[in-house]
């Protein structure tokens, strides 16, 4: 991004300042409080904190552990708060194979890539935390993606109700030539191959309907039971081998790289589960610099304050200023598009921060909340056999969705917990089915 940060401390030029890391945690101070009031009532006190698991490199940890302790936690307990540094491997120089020297006394390493997130939970004791605390179901994401809906309760519900391994959020690709990986079958499970690894032939084939044949993008957002962790953690999973840029103590080389990629695991998985969501409403990737015309900070913001201007006009809300400005919902006052009475009737300015000091008060059981909508969501669910698209129908016991038009308001979903309690969001992370949220940071933190 053109800074000396670790990419979640970065301010992105929000109108509230406010960097990745505070984003995604004040969404989990507003959905467990959703959570505790549609389990126990309005004002309810929250009684199982939602736990936040962050992968960070070695270079980068006690940057960003200070930059959550000066900043209170954002909100949230500092013991609800799970800091783990993922692995490095030493870098292999690409005439030879032998490992390179970043100095005459230390190797030069790298980060052993997000599949290193399978053995680092592991071996820092977030497994055994896991298991301590009865957790049951996990959302893991990236930090870069500035839409995402941390521990979603339609993902999660979806999931969890169909007693899957793995879950994993897709979108649809934005044109055959995207340079995205995508989801294929494999084996009795699925998998993913990269966008380099398919020919033209294969990335342009279509489906009778037109649709691509393999259309569905990984945007690394997965659902993991604590159980298919504990399996795969034990797992060799291999390695990739990237030619890239290593300082060594004879100046920058290409030299080898080997990496773990997360979605090697998938085919271990006996039941995995696909859901297309909105790419407008859930995926808004931070990977280039400011300026970029692609995956810039820049480009993230502004689909954050349109998707935000959105639920503003479903809630009743004038927006004065250009029909191509924005604006922006502080998480604190609305999870997803929920909670936004008050402003109907009134007029709000583009490019400014929307916030209340006003408890929540929305109940997700509540069939006039705006998270409830009549349109389901497209789904595909994936058992031992093969890929299936499911038809957009509602049963008894089954995950019943949501999705509104033009991602103007949220998902939510129905899901029983252990057989009994109150369904719904609060009865799952409230009561027997504790929930917890994996975040993956990766890159270095540069000398400054």
């Amino acid at each position: 991004l053109g800074t000396k940060l670790p990419k979640g401390c970065v301010d992105i030029k929000l109108p509230s300042k406010k960097t990745l890391f505070q984003i995604q945690a004040e969404r989990i101070v507003s959905l467990q409080k959703l959570a505790a009031e549609a389990t126990f009532g309005e004002g309810s006190e929250v009684r199982k904190p939602i736990v936040w698991y962050i992968m960070l490199s070695e270079f980068t940890r006690e940057y960003t552990e200070s930059y959550f302790e000066k900043n209170a936690y954002f909100g949230l307990q500092k013991d609800q708060i799970f800091f783990y540094t993922q692995g490095s491997l030493p870098c292999l120089s690409e005439e030879d194979g032998k490992i390179l020297m970043a100095s005459p006394s230390t190797v030069a390493k790298a980060p052993d890539g997000n599949g290193g997130i399978y053995r680092a939970l592991r071996s820092s004791g977030c497994l055994e935390d896991m298991a301590r605390s009865g957790i049951q179901a996990v959302d893991c994401y990236c930090v870069d993606n500035l839409l995402a809906h941390v521990a979603d309760p339609f993902f999660l519900g979806f999931c969890f109700s169909k007693g899957a391994d793995v879950g994993c959020r897709t979108v649809a690709k934005a044109s055959a030539d995207e340079k995205v990986g995508v989801f294929v079958r494999r084996g009795k499970g699925i998998g993913v191959v990269e966008y380099s690894e398919l020919d033209e032939a294969e990335a342009t084939a279509t489906k009778p309907n037109g649709e691509l044949l393999y259309n569905w993008s990984n945007i690394c957002m997965q659902y993991y039971s604590r159980q298919f962790l504990e399996k795969v953690a034990t797992k060799d999973l291999g390695y990739h081998v990237a030619v890239k840029d290593v300082k060594t103590e004879a100046g920058t080389v290409k030299g080898l790289k080997l990496e773990k990629f997360i979605f090697d695991a998938f085919p271990y998985a006996k039941k995995t589960c696909l859901l297309e969501v909105e790419r407008e409403a859930e995926f808004a990737p931070v990977k280039n610099a400011f300026g970029a015309d692609k995956d810039s900070p820049d480009t993230a913001r502004a689909l954050l304050m349109q998707l935000h201007r959105r639920w503003a006009e479903a809630a009743g809300a004038t927006i004065e200023g250009s029909a191509d400005e924005g604006l922006e919902i502080s998480p604190l006052m609305s999870y997803a598009g929920e909670n936004l009475e008050e402003w109907a009737g009134k007029t709000l300015k583009s490019g400014t921060m929307v916030q209340s000091g006003e408890p929540h008060v929305a109940i997700l059981d509540d069939p006039s909340s705006p998270l409830i909508a009549p349109k389901a969501a497209r789904t595909i669910s994936q058992d031992s056999v093969g890929l299936s698209k499911l038809a957009a129908t509602e049963e008894p016991g089954e995950a019943s969705s949501s999705a509104a038009a033009a991602g103007e308001a949220a998902k939510t979903t129905s899901v029983s917990s252990g057989g009994n309690g109150k369904g719904g969001l609060g009865g799952l992370i409230q009561k027997g089915a504790a929930l917890c949220v994996l975040l993956l940071v990766a890159g270095k933190l540069a000398k400054r």
